[in-house]
């Protein structure tokens, strides 16, 4: 779970600019919820510059977005939110007003003004508390990574993806070295597939995001190629992402006689040696299995 203490030692790693944080995928949410992260706490321990404050709006916007997008969040939860921002703003507002007038007026109103230091302090604390709570909501919601369950029969996570990112990565420079299409096409398909290669450096993969990625790629790479002829990289390109498809298919499958009992009606199947075959076994064995099995339920 993120803690204060935990954020305040987050390692960051990109150093991207503010622009590259708003262009971020809305799904990108482990890359969104850190730069927002750092933004705030800088905006703190700067004391709220006026630079940095132009910025709360649409930063807090691209987070609150991304976790609308990761985890149900209603649109009461959505407008607390948005009105803590809000009064943080306007206090720092105040403030900067105050400290605008004359040194006179400044000792005048000095005890005014560490009061509204405390203010802006207790919105703050009030608007990063939320923050770190709608973080690990989404960090506790399963369905950000909703993969295909099937009585543990399919299981992605198996799946060798150096291989994969390594098919990716050649069907990347086969594209990149294409003269059929624009370097603006070019570097559309590769920014979308980049995105499909930070997915899989994440600890907990989507699959069906990733896998829904290289599928429309392919689609895309198909209907290129087909226009652009025999002079294209394009097919090969594709070829590769089909592959990267072919080792999942291979290597996600989970197979153990428990499972292959839980996910087939076996005796529909017409031929069981497929499923002998699969798991390895001896037909003979796989037999005093089911008998074994039939015993102890007889015993009961």
């Amino acid at each position: 779970r993120y803690t204060l203490e935990k954020v305040s030692n987050i390692y960051w790693k990109n150093n991207m600019t503010f622009n590259e944080y708003l262009n971020l995928e809305i799904e990108d949410s482990h890359q969104i919820f850190e730069y927002y992260l750092k933004y705030l706490e800088d905006f703190s321990s700067k004391n709220f510059p006026f630079d940095e404050q132009l910025k709360l709006k649409g930063a807090g916007g691209k987070f609150i977005n991304s976790i609308d997008r990761t985890t149900y969040i209603s649109q009461e939860r959505q407008s607390e939110y948005s009105k803590l921002i809000d009064e943080l703003q306007l206090d720092i507002r105040k403030y900067r007003r105050r400290n605008s007038i004359s040194i006179i007026s400044k000792l005048i109103l000095l005890p005014r003004n560490k009061t509204l230091l405390f203010v802006i302090q207790d919105s703050f604390q009030k608007l990063y508390s939320m923050t770190l709570e709608l973080i690990n909501e989404s960090k506790n919601k399963s369905n950000f990574y909703d993969n295909l369950k099937i009585n543990d029969f399919y299981k992605p996570d198996n799946s060798n993806k150096k291989k994969i990112k390594d098919l990716v990565n050649e069907a990347i420079a086969l594209i990149r070295n294409d003269d059929t299409i624009t370097t603006k096409t070019k570097n559309s398909i590769i920014d979308y597939l980049e995105i499909s290669l930070r997915e899989l450096d994440r600890e907990r993969v989507n699959w069906t995001r990733f896998l829904g990625r290289i599928k429309e790629t392919i689609i895309v790479l198909g209907a290129l190629g087909s226009l652009a002829g025999g002079a294209s990289f394009l097919f090969d390109a594709q070829g590769k992402l089909e592959q990267t498809t072919t080792i999942i298919q291979k290597t996600s499958v989970n197979i153990n006689f428990n499972i292959l009992h839980e996910t087939f009606n076996v005796q529909f199947i017409q031929d069981s040696s497929s499923i002998n075959r699969l798991l390895e076994l001896p037909a003979e064995i796989s037999s005093d299995k089911q008998d074994l099995d039939t015993t102890e339920t007889d015993k009961e």
